[in-house]
């Protein structure tokens, strides 16, 4: 009965948030118990263009520390994952995965030049930044019961790791928020402007991830997110969390 009930958890979990929280849970531990050396699973340029090790591109992004502080990645990714994909993205996965891939491959750009070899935050931040958008007038409560509107939350996030690291700046968390408002802007800003949807969402993902049909969502599929920005959410609550800044190569 109790594995039915937590296979059953499992399965209610939107699709493409299920997705990342599986393959991050999976590949974090393959490299905890060295199945998978670690650096084999870096952004590492040479060996993506030099060895034909493509895999690279994805895995940077999976990957993050097993101990306390993961069970706060896997909280966060699974809380506002949910929460865009189900709301935000209500009935179009495939629009979130679109979200998901069009960040990742801006933060993949950026880490090119900023030598960052694990982009697991950059994801993770673009989710909640996304997030914070669409959720902009909430009060969220960080910490010690600090409470604040959920349009600095991602801004809070950083200003805690900064502090916590020694001044390190985070800049895998900088780049996944640059990614995640590029996407808003390119969307929802500019289409709202007048000017054309310069990202539409591939029609591949619509075939693998069909539109359904959600009460109250109020857009179509492949809609942009403009209209849909005031999605309501549960009041987010965090603990004291040490984020990492990302690791640097060379």
């Amino acid at each position: 009965m109790a594995e039915n009930e937590l296979l059953a958890a499992y399965k209610s979990v939107p699709i493409v948030t299920r997705t990342m929280l599986t393959a991050t849970i999976l590949l974090s531990f393959a490299v905890t118990i060295h199945l998978v050396p670690y650096h084999l699973i870096s952004l590492d340029w040479y060996s993506i263009v030099y060895k034909f090790q493509v895999y690279r591109l994805l895995t940077p992004f999976f990957v993050t520390g097993v101990s306390f502080n993961m069970l706060f990645d896997l909280y966060f990714l699974y809380t506002y994952g949910s929460q865009l994909e189900s709301s935000t993205f209500a009935g179009r996965s495939a629009d979130f995965a679109w979200f998901v891939l069009f960040s990742s491959f801006i933060s993949t750009i950026a880490a090119y030049y900023m030598r960052i070899g694990y982009l697991f935050q950059a994801l993770l931040i673009a989710v909640i930044h996304l997030w914070s958008q669409s959720n902009s007038e909430r009060i969220v409560s960080f910490m010690f019961g600090i409470q604040f509107k959920a349009q600095y939350f991602p801004w809070v996030l950083i200003a805690y790791n900064f502090v916590l690291s020694g001044a390190i700046v985070p800049w895998s968390m900088l780049v996944g928020v640059a990614s995640a408002y590029l996407y808003y802007f390119l969307d929802s800003v500019y289409p709202a402007m007048g000017g054309p949807k310069l990202i539409p969402t591939p029609s591949l993902l619509y075939r693998l991830l069909p539109a359904q049909e959600v009460a109250g969502a109020g857009f179509a599929a492949g809609g942009s997110t403009a209209n849909v920005f005031r999605a309501s959410a549960p009041t987010a609550q965090t603990t004291g969390h040490r984020w990492g800044t990302g690791n640097r190569l060379g």
